[in-house]
């Protein structure tokens, strides 16, 4: 046999070693030559799942992309890469197949005799699965923390069952709904219990065991509200974390998602979530992977729904999707036989809270039943605390009554302030006065922002600190 011919039997067979070698190597190897046309594949690579060697093989690595056998690139654009590959430097990034598996790929050049580029080597190891463990880790977590949030909330609940006619009424319809699935729509003033409510529903349906969320629309930022709901993929904006982050709806699972102040979204966000109901379906933000919406979902509102949708600051055709089943919860004024039981429930758990024996005299049980409570339950449970904390004695005497009254003669707020009283809690308790005042008399966190001279996010945060007081 001459020479040559020896020469380029002698190359032939080492190449079909070359690729009998690369077969047993679990990651995904490619070759391609100094213009990244393939010249090589091996049997363990991800476009073997829809496509044959001879299918891939003499096509260039640009024309993989425009054929669609690839789909994205991570985090770099095709561009790039061409750049970072003649500066003959290695390179680590994601692509993701037309089947959407997602491979982490590491570029090695091969340098010839001169110094020039002769084949470039692409090794990918598929981590589909490694991205879909991380994200149920996190789900996990997430879960475990809110199952233990609920857990405790429900050991430091009392069970009450209320005389009122209309509460049990309320209580009737809570019964009926939590064995279907029909949407439910909860109206009522702020702090009457609308979440409570909710929550009874999920705890005595089918869909207990699963989480419930709690999300009020009021307090999330409209650009963050997507995020937060829909949740994001790795490098959907500036900012983002690294490995993205499922959004509550995702995390809900087969719970249910209490979507409270449902009326502070805007129009656009408003007609999206229209979609996702219809439809029954979502993506991440930055994402293109469908997740199918299985949760429950409750809306409740504080503003007068009637209003809102004349004025069109609500879309009809979501309301009506969202409210098959409406509840109303009224003001403590309006069922003003449950005020005194509930001050005793919530007496009872901050005495074994705090290691206490407080009782009510004569004189505050009169106050507690004749006073308004435009605050509602949130604000009589507040009162409940802060008397049994400050009093010195046995019995919680009026003189302990330390709070902010509305005044029916003048329309006006007084606050009580203590003889010892510092200059940082007498102002903490007017900047409390005047979140509160705004929260009532205003629709949205934005107009009492407006209207107090501050900024929205100011705004959230000081009425949230006050809300858990």
């Amino acid at each position: 046999m001459p020479n040559e011919e020896l020469t380029t039997y002698n190359q032939i067979t080492r190449i079909d070693e070359l690729r009998t070698i690369i077969d047993f190597v679990s990651d995904g190897v490619l070759v391609t030559d100094e213009q990244s046309n393939v010249i090589m594949i091996n049997k363990s690579h991800a476009l073997l799942e829809f496509a044959t060697p001879d299918e891939i093989i003499g096509k260039s690595i640009p024309r993989l992309v425009d054929e669609g056998y690839y789909v994205e690139l991570k985090p770099i654009e095709l561009t790039e890469l061409k750049e970072f590959l003649l500066s003959k430097q290695s390179v680590n990034f994601e692509m993701i197949t037309r089947l959407r598996r997602r491979l982490f790929i590491t570029t090695k050049p091969i340098l010839n005799a001169q110094g020039e580029i002769k084949y470039i080597v692409y090794t990918s190891r598929d981590i589909t699965e490694m991205k879909r463990l991380r994200n149920e880790l996190e789900k996990e977590a997430y879960l475990r923390n809110l199952y233990q949030q609920q857990l405790t909330k429900k050991i430091e609940t009392n069970v009450y069952y209320s005389q009122n006619s209309q509460m049990k009424y309320v209580f009737d319809m809570v019964k009926k709904v939590s064995q279907v699935d029909s949407a439910v729509f909860i109206t009522g003033k702020s702090g009457v219990g609308k979440g409570l409510v909710a929550s009874k529903i999920h705890e005595l349906g089918i869909r207990a065991p699963h989480p419930f969320i709690q999300i009020n629309c009021a307090a999330i930022p409209d650009n963050l509200f997507e995020s937060e709901i829909f949740g994001y993929e790795e490098g959907a904006f500036t900012g983002a974390r690294k490995q993205g982050k499922p959004g509550l709806l995702e995390l809900a699972g087969e719970g249910s998602v209490f979507l409270d102040e449902i009326t502070e979204l805007p129009i656009s966000l408003q007609a999206k979530f229209l979609q996702i109901l219809q439809e029954g379906e979502f993506r991440r933000v930055g994402g293109t992977s469908t997740i199918h919406l299985k949760c429950r979902i409750i809306s409740a509102t504080n503003q007068p729904i009637d209003e809102l949708l004349k004025q069109g600051k609500f879309r009809e055709d979501l309301y009506y999707r969202l409210c098959v089943v409406p509840i109303h919860v009224p003001s403590l004024s309006e069922r003003r036989d449950e005020i005194l039981p509930l001050a005793e429930i919530f007496l009872r758990r901050f005495n074994t809270k705090y290691g206490l024996n407080k009782q009510f005299s004569l004189e505050v049980k009169k106050w507690l039943h004749d006073y308004d409570w435009p605050g509602n339950v949130r604000e009589l449970q507040n009162m409940v605390e802060r008397m049994a904390i400050v009093s010195d004695s046995e019995f919680i005497e009026i003189s302990d009554v330390t709070h902010v009254e509305h005044t029916s003669t003048s329309g006006g707020y007084y606050v009580s302030l203590e003889p010892d009283i510092t200059l940082r809690e007498a102002n903490e308790k007017i900047e409390k006065m005047l979140i509160d005042r705004a929260s009532q008399k205003y629709k949205n966190s934005r107009e009492a922002a407006e209207a107090l001279g501050v900024s929205q996010a100011t705004y959230l945060r000081k009425a949230g600190k006050y809300a858990a007081d």
